[in-house]
């Protein structure tokens, strides 16, 4: 079945019956009546696909991600979200992946642009020269999830990582902790590798505590970066710090995981705060007391963000701080 025969049977033009599936123009009620009698008796269903170009619209969001597969896990409620959300909304979504790879994301902007995308959320991480090109006049609207950039000065949706990693250093300082250590996330990106490595060298400092580069190391974001990070530090320390601030949950786990292969005790011989909540955290032996952020906000209000803008709606807020919270758990004990 096909609009030809749809238009034959309804005694009308096919552009009458393209009219009355689109609602494009006004068609006397008894033409409607009997087109769409026809439809309802054939089952036509017209190319959703070729109706939504014909508005200048796919109902469909791209949404980009930049994590290792392993990171998955900890955007899942914020992805769900994000996904109840824009299902409401009549839209469905195409996800990519550039796994840390910025040409790989470049080439996904453009397959979102090939593909007419009404609108793009972002995960974003680290933005070079070819993305400022790229980007800066982009025809797609874009809200950025993780990251702001003054450049591009798009909409966002951001976790407050500099006070809640000066939070969690400052709770391991309220337990009588002086000596403690960092592993952070790489520089480049912005928030969990500069906002929380600032926010823990913040809470040291104004505790008038003194930073040991040899206390300090850099991951990948892996649970095997984070075990590494902590042979590191404790290869360059002579006594190892009595606690550590660590910028995620899984690295958190590869460092818990080396000290106990070493013959230390957590929290006994060293305490150890994480930052995400990732689903195995608080199961994890001993459960890890972290920054919980309400990654499902995040993706909520995200979603709403970007359905303001394609409504046509001056958003009331571009940049929206999603809340925190300390979950304290067994992994920190008290030496004072």
């Amino acid at each position: 079945m096909n609009i030809k025969e749809v238009a034959r049977r309804a005694g009308v033009s096919i552009s009458t019956v393209s009219r009355v599936i689109n609602g494009t123009a006004n068609v006397r009620p008894e033409v409607k009546q009997r087109v769409e009698a026809v439809i309802q008796e054939t089952g036509y269903r017209p190319n959703s696909l070729a109706k939504e170009l014909q508005r200048n619209k796919t109902n469909t969001i791209g949404v980009l991600l930049s994590a290792p597969a392993l990171d998955l896990t900890s955007l899942g409620s914020t992805i769900n979200a994000i996904s109840d959300v824009l299902k409401k909304s009549g839209y469905s979504i195409m996800f990519a992946n550039s796994r840390f790879d910025p040409e790989e994301e470049l080439d996904f902007f453009k397959l979102f642009q090939e593909k007419r995308v009404d609108g793009i959320l972002y995960f974003a991480v680290d933005f070079t020269e070819e993305h400022y090109k790229l980007l800066k006049n982009y025809p797609i609207p874009i809200v950025m999830i993780g990251q702001e950039d003054a450049v591009l000065d798009f909409p966002c949706v951001v976790h407050n990582n500099y006070h809640a990693a000066k939070h969690a250093t400052e709770y391991l300082i309220s337990q009588g902790h002086r000596r403690i250590g960092f592993i952070g996330a790489p520089l480049m990106d912005r928030a969990a590798g500069a906002e929380r490595r600032r926010g823990y060298e913040a809470a040291m400092l104004l505790n008038q505590l003194h930073l040991e580069p040899e206390a300090m190391a850099e991951g990948d974001f892996s649970i095997e970066s984070g075990g590494k990070a902590m042979e590191s530090i404790l290869e360059r320390c002579s006594v190892p710090p009595t606690a550590l601030f660590v910028a995620t949950d899984f690295m958190a786990m590869g460092a818990m995981h080396h000290l106990l292969e070493r013959g230390l005790r957590i929290p006994e011989d060293v305490s150890i705060v994480g930052f995400d909540d990732v689903n195995m955290a608080h199961v994890y032996n001993p459960p890890l007391t972290t920054i919980r952020s309400d990654n499902r906000e995040v993706g909520t209000r995200a979603a709403d963000l970007l359905l303001e803008i394609l409504h046509k709606k001056e958003p009331e807020v571009k940049k929206y701080v999603a809340n925190y919270e300390l979950m304290v758990r067994k992994s920190v004990k008290k030496i004072m």
